[in-house]
């Protein structure tokens, strides 16, 4: 097929979606579950927790030696109202996951239904097949990104533990309220600089990911020619086609020569042929044009069928420019096409009918 250096072109992109081959960064995900545990930690996770305790508090008041009293009523409404403290930030945190992970893959990809996705491949089940991707360049370069994540990651931990290891060490010294709160701070803090340092390497391993991606979607130049060929038909039968086309509308007009009232040459490279009729035309209409051979042409079938040729530049010119087959002339031509077509008519012996 040839080397591939052809960039892709829109069709194979979009065939490749059409199979769920996307550009998609799991890294990026990563990342930014990390750094929405930060909103989950201060946020409804807070509330969750305090409510949590909320419930071990009163479970332990309302089971108590002086309320011994269990019936199914009250059991239902205890259900009922730790229920509702529990409910409304576990929502939040599940509903925050998921439309978070929905934001972050259509920003990625976007929208894909791969309504052509091959089916399972159980050749990749071989353990072969698997310790040769394994130990392939492909292999390689995935181990080497691991543990240049891993190294960046690692470190930025390390040295945020190193810096604050002072006050770690003070939370053993402190009640229990205080050294949670600190406790959380610090874990907040240390989530969002490795989120941080992870949302960083996730864009570039996500740029890396469209660069392979298009490098492995390029085509060769004779894959680009099949593809037009498929789409647009073979070019040689396309030129085929639009020269027959231009035969027959040749044809058409030179078969429209014969109604023409007159014939403007220039003298010999451009011929157009006009035709009018006062009661039924607003202006003279051109019936035919062309240059060179074809204006050759126009004036022989003119003469054979005894229409009057002329010869005028400019007005030939004008017309041959800035009409089309089968339209009217414009008016700023009215003057100069009307003392052509009293000439002609002189000559037949007519009366030009005045208009207004």
């Amino acid at each position: 097929m040839g080397e591939k250096t052809e960039s892709p072109t829109p069709r194979r992109l979009s065939e490749a979606r059409e199979r769920g081959q996307v550009v998609r960064s799991v890294e990026i995900n990563s990342a930014v579950g990390m750094l929405a545990a930060i909103w989950l930690i201060q946020g409804p996770g807070r509330t969750l927790a305090q409510n949590l305790g909320t419930m071990i508090r009163q479970a332990f008041t309302n089971f108590s030696p002086d309320k011994l009293d269990v019936t199914p009523t009250w059991l239902q409404t205890i259900f009922i109202n730790d229920l509702s403290l529990v409910m409304n930030p576990m929502m939040q945190i599940l509903f925050g996951i998921m439309i978070l992970g929905l934001v972050v893959n259509l920003a990625q990809s976007g929208f894909v239904w791969a309504g052509k996705r091959q089916a399972f491949d159980f050749g990749r089940l071989n353990p072969l097949s698997g310790f040769k991707r394994m130990f392939s360049l492909q292999g390689v370069v995935n181990l080497l990104k691991a543990l240049l994540k891993l190294g960046i990651v690692g470190w930025v931990a390390y040295t945020f533990l190193r810096d604050n290891l002072a006050a770690m060490l003070e939370l053993a010294s402190m009640d229990l309220m205080a050294s949670l709160t600190k406790w959380i701070g610090l874990v907040v803090a240390l989530i969002t600089r490795v989120g941080g340092a992870y949302l960083v390497l996730a864009a570039v391993d996500y740029a890396y990911q469209r660069w392979e991606y298009m490098r492995q979607m390029r085509m060769s130049k004779q894959e680009v020619l099949d593809e037009i060929k498929q789409t647009e038909g073979d070019p040689f039968m396309r030129a085929r086609i639009r020269q027959q086309q231009r035969r027959m509308a040749r044809m058409r007009m030179m078969a429209a020569v014969p109604k023409a009232d007159v014939v403007i040459t220039n003298p010999t490279h451009l011929a157009v042929a006009i035709s009018y009729d006062d009661k039924s035309m607003k202006a003279p209409r051109l019936l035919a044009k062309g240059a060179y051979q074809i204006a050759e042409r126009i004036v022989k079938i003119a003469r054979e069928n005894n229409i009057t040729v002329t010869q005028n530049i400019p007005l030939a010119r004008a017309i041959y420019k800035n009409v089309e087959i089968d339209q009217e002339i414009p008016p700023d031509l009215y003057v100069a096409m009307a003392e052509v077509l009293a000439y002609v008519y002189r000559l037949r012996g007519k009366k030009i009918t005045e208009t207004s």
